[in-house]
């Protein structure tokens, strides 16, 4: 926990940089430059969000998340990308499949709940083996441990979207 807390400083302390060079730096490249502390961006955008409602279909704060909307709006506050809509296009983006024990903030975490044939859930990684997504109907966003036996049992990948040079990859489906 302690290091959550440290990250979330972090986050704080740069945010203003942050906004502050982002424009700039943006525009110097040709595809979206993803600052390094996006990550810290994100954990700190998915805070604010924790006690919004469930909404099959939401995508903004103001009527509520479903867990791609959830993962699109996060995404959306580092970076000018548009996620797919649906957790399984999600599972199909470019970037690479990353262990368990290689999860860094960022990563996309994938499962299959009721025993779905395909994808049908997904959240993002905010570090300590925790996990930030909006669950169901009825609950509201929250963090919870991906090492739980619930969420290990429907657990099926984690995927890296950033380059390690800090770049988001490109959105096209592998």
């Amino acid at each position: 926990m302690n290091q959550l807390l440290t990250t979330i400083k972090k986050a704080f302390l740069t945010a203003g940089l942050v906004l502050m060079f982002s424009p700039a730096l943006a525009q110097a490249e040709s595809r979206p430059v993803v600052m390094p502390s996006a990550a810290d961006d994100m954990v700190m955008n998915a805070l604010t969000l924790m006690g919004v409602p469930y909404k099959f279909g939401g995508t903004s704060p103001e009527e509520g998340f479903d867990c791609s909307g959830l993962v699109q709006y996060i995404y959306r506050s580092i970076s000018s990308i548009t996620l797919p809509r649906t957790a399984a296009q999600m599972a199909q983006l470019a970037g690479r499949n990353v262990q368990t024990s290689e999860l860094a903030i960022g990563d996309l975490i994938f499962f299959r709940l009721n025993n779905s044939a395909r994808i049908n859930h997904v959240a993002v990684y905010i570090g300590e083996d925790r996990f930030v997504h909006a669950p169901r109907t009825g609950r509201v966003i929250s963090i919870d441990q991906l090492d739980n036996r619930y969420w290990m049992r429907y657990f099926v990948s984690a995927r890296r979207l950033f380059t390690d040079d800090g770049h988001l990859n490109s959105v096209s489906a592998i």
